[in-house]
């Protein structure tokens, strides 16, 4: 059986008939799948869109791909937000790889009350878009989610006032099993859980209280349940 095109990330996806060089880290990914020019790969650049194309280029100081055909985007998402209070950095890690499997649309760091400033950093983020992208490469994804933050915590409340914007919160009533077919937005908060100033500033601005339907859990966990909970409330009729 022929092995799978290696996929290739050019941002953005360049039009059928033109040539794209690659960057320094897809061309040395390239060379450790030991791609040779005339190979077939193919090209992604997260937006949801992919395209086929040819090695023509691979060399040490440069290398390129032609784009022979733009492909349907196959990936309009999963219409799932996930807000998160910054943890651990390897929690983070496996945080955005599960969510970027899971086809989460977003990843937004938050800080809260009781998370350590060094959680939630700009330095942060940027390790957390390396791992999504890779994780997009892993398991053959149009997309990955967009990761931004952090943003304060009453920031995080005022986003997405339209969609259904659910905080984990063992306080709160059984996780939905059904949800509206429109946007859904995940809060999680750290693993000292919301204050009772959060709480109550997270109901003020419409926000429901959600508890999974399982005991306690890391945060990370929690996260990752509640997008396929929420995955799964979606797909169900109301």
């Amino acid at each position: 059986m022929p092995l799978p095109r290696a996929r290739l990330l050019i941002a953005p996806l360049p039009a059928a008939g033109q040539k794209a060089p690659l960057s320094k880290e897809e061309a040395s990914h390239a060379r450790a799948r030991r791609l040779r020019p005339g190979d077939p790969v193919v090209l992604f650049d997260g937006s949801g869109a992919e395209a086929l194309g040819v090695v023509t280029v691979l060399g040490r100081g440069r290398a390129e791909v032609l784009v022979e055909e733009l492909l349907p985007a196959r990936d309009k998402g999963s219409g799932v937000a996930l807000l998160v209070a910054g943890l651990r950095a390897e929690r983070l890690a496996w945080l955005a790889e599960k969510a970027t499997e899971l086809s989460a649309d977003r990843l937004t760091l938050v800080a809260t009350e009781r998370t350590q400033s060094f959680r939630a950093s700009r330095e942060v983020v940027l390790r957390l878009e390396r791992v999504a992208r890779e994780a997009a490469k892993q398991c053959e994804a149009a997309r990955w989610p967009s990761i931004s933050g952090p943003i304060p915590f009453a920031a995080a409340l005022s986003e997405d006032p339209d969609s259904q914007r659910l905080f984990l919160d063992a306080e709160g009533k059984p996780f939905p099993s059904t949800l509206a077919p429109r946007k859904v937005v995940l809060l999680v908060g750290p693993e000292g859980g919301w204050t009772d100033a959060e709480r109550g500033a997270a109901r003020a601005e419409g926000w429901t209280a959600a508890a999974l339907p399982i005991g306690k859990l890391r945060a990370e966990t929690a996260a990752i349940a509640a997008i396929v909970l929420a995955r799964a409330a979606l797909g169900r009729k109301t």
